[in-house]
């Protein structure tokens, strides 16, 4: 299943603290990015090692079922299976989220790198839904300016773009807001935060996020003790790729890892693996992905176009792998 999305081809360095950081003219989707993240990484991987990683959940993080608390205490629970919406026109992604609603995903990713929006507002409008049952997200794109100031101003005009594709569905606040990429310097992340903050103060949004932060972007925010801390980071995550200490970092700070790649690579390479461990519990080898992503202390944002794909995503909250399992898993991409 793909995630599609302008995404950064930065190269992952000796260990995760490297910045990732979008080149300023290369375009590529987010499935693109992950092979070439996985491909350059060889030797950071050769000396580090892909490893069993354990359950990362920080403190302020409290696991149910099938949703966490986030470090926000927002008493809005955090559902760990996650719709993302992909670049396609406003018809399709009206169509889609109506789907996805259907068969019971109660949280949603509508990025604003996807161009639709208003597409997906609509839907939840239709929906009948109530809105107090829903998790929404959107994105800000603010990466490409340099400097406190020009970071704030343009973040703050992706704060009121997304409110303004929202209202075509009566959608009047968010659940979330997250940054697509990190500037590219500290200064620069400090201000698209503090327009963050801003959109919270102004009662438009709940949860503040990110998404492709390394420590010590996370850190150039946490410096200012009195900031609003992430509550999640968006990172390529999955039983194909997951660096030492991915989840460990965030962890430490108080952020839940989602992942915007959890299938990516893993079926064509290691599927004949996954369905083999599935046939004890009935699950297909993609439900047995995922369910390795869950029980490794983060959550998922995936995709399709079929209903049939969005119900099998949904079904990995009813078994359990046990410790062995989850170490076979993880050392398949050894």
């Amino acid at each position: 299943m793909k995630l599609i999305n302008i995404l950064i081809v930065g190269l992952l360095q000796q260990t995760t603290t490297t910045a990732l950081q979008l080149p300023s003219s290369t375009e590529i989707t987010r499935r693109t990015a992950v092979s070439n993240l996985i491909a350059s990484s060889t030797a950071a991987v050769a000396s580090s090692s892909l490893i069993y990683p354990q359950s990362a959940m920080a403190d302020e993080l409290t696991v149910s079922s099938n949703a966490i608390t986030l470090n926000s205490q927002n008493k809005k629970a955090f559902p760990l299976a996650s719709f993302g919406l992909q670049i396609y026109n406003d018809d399709t992604a009206y169509k889609l989220t109506l789907t996805a609603l259907e068969v019971g995903y109660r949280n949603f990713f509508a990025s604003v790198l996807a161009g639709n929006q208003k597409g997906f507002a609509r839907a939840i409008k239709d929906s009948g839904i109530p809105r107090d049952e829903l998790y929404i997200c959107g994105s800000v794109l603010s990466n490409r300016v340099n400097g406190e100031d020009a970071a704030y101003k343009k973040t703050a005009q992706g704060c009121l773009e997304n409110m303004q594709a929202f209202s075509a569905g009566n959608i009047d606040k968010l659940d979330m807001i997250m940054l697509d990429y990190p500037g590219p310097n500290d200064e620069s992340v400090r201000g698209q935060w503090k327009a963050f903050e801003e959109m919270k103060t102004n009662k438009l949004v709940d949860d503040l996020a990110v998404s492709n932060f390394s420590p010590a972007q996370l850190d150039a925010i946490l410096v200012n003790p009195s900031a609003t801390k992430p509550t999640v980071n968006q990172l390529p995550f999955s039983v194909a790729f997951h660096p030492r200490d991915i989840l460990e970092y965030n962890a430490k700070r108080g952020v839940h890892v989602q992942s915007w790649s959890p299938l990516s690579r893993v079926l064509g390479r290691y599927g004949t693996d996954l369905a083999s461990i599935g046939k004890n519990y009935g699950k297909s080898a993609a439900q047995v992905g995922l369910r390795w992503i869950v029980q490794s202390g983060a959550s998922f944002c995936s995709q399709s176009k079929s209903k049939s794909h969005f119900e099998e995503d949904l079904k990995v909250f009813d078994f359990e792998l046990t410790s062995e399992e989850m170490k076979r898993i993880a050392q398949l991409a050894a």
